[in-house]
């Protein structure tokens, strides 16, 4: 077992240090900075999901996916967090500096990247899709964007889109419990010419 995890540990540390010594450049930077920090705290999905309760036919899409960002947030930051408490790279590695001021939470599972897939996830079955594609890359590029800056192992980006993912299949499952979800969807966005 130990030997399985020091090798996850070496995974972990050698795609990072790549990326910081590889991949960022003046070109990226901006672009992955400006994508991390507008899920801080879920903020850009949160405020999506309030515009749409604001409209009789996306209110049910922004419940369910408030609900599932919820559930993502109390499982990952509530629980997984604290019960794994795995340190931050650069407290690991001293060969390893990250490009924002230094998060002061654990590092597993990623937040940011569990909540856009929880988010990501819902909107997906919902919204056309040309929306559902865009907010599925913004994901991935926010799941990126916590490697590029140096404050996630790719551990915990992998464990945070499979949880985030998880999070938005359960909650949608439960909801379709209740409701007939089809009624919900956005096949098309209508263009008055």
């Amino acid at each position: 077992m130990n030997n399985i995890i020091e090798k996850i540990y070496r995974f972990d540390h050698f795609v990072l240090y790549f990326i910081q010594e590889h991949i960022r450049c003046e070109v990226l930077t901006p672009i992955m900075n400006i994508s991390s920090t507008l899920v801080n705290i879920g903020f850009i999905w949160v405020i999506s999901c309030l515009i749409m309760l604001c409209f009789k036919k996306t209110r049910m899409i922004g419940i369910i996916t408030l609900s599932s960002l919820a559930l993502c947030l109390l499982v990952n930051n509530v629980c997984i967090k604290h019960i794994v408490a795995r340190a931050r790279p650069f407290d690991t590695y001293s060969d390893l500096y990250p490009l924002i001021k230094k998060p002061t939470d654990y590092s597993f599972a990623s937040g940011h990247t569990t909540a856009s897939f929880a988010a990501a996830g819902i909107l997906a079955r919902f919204i056309p899709r040309s929306l559902a594609i865009v907010s599925v890359v913004f994901a991935v590029t926010v799941a990126f964007s916590r490697l590029y800056l140096g404050v996630h192992y790719p551990t915990d980006v992998i464990c945070g889109i499979m949880l985030g993912l998880s999070g938005s299949i359960l909650t949608y499952y439960i909801y379709s419990k209740k409701f007939d979800l089809d009624n919900y969807k956005i096949r098309k966005i209508s263009v008055k010419q």
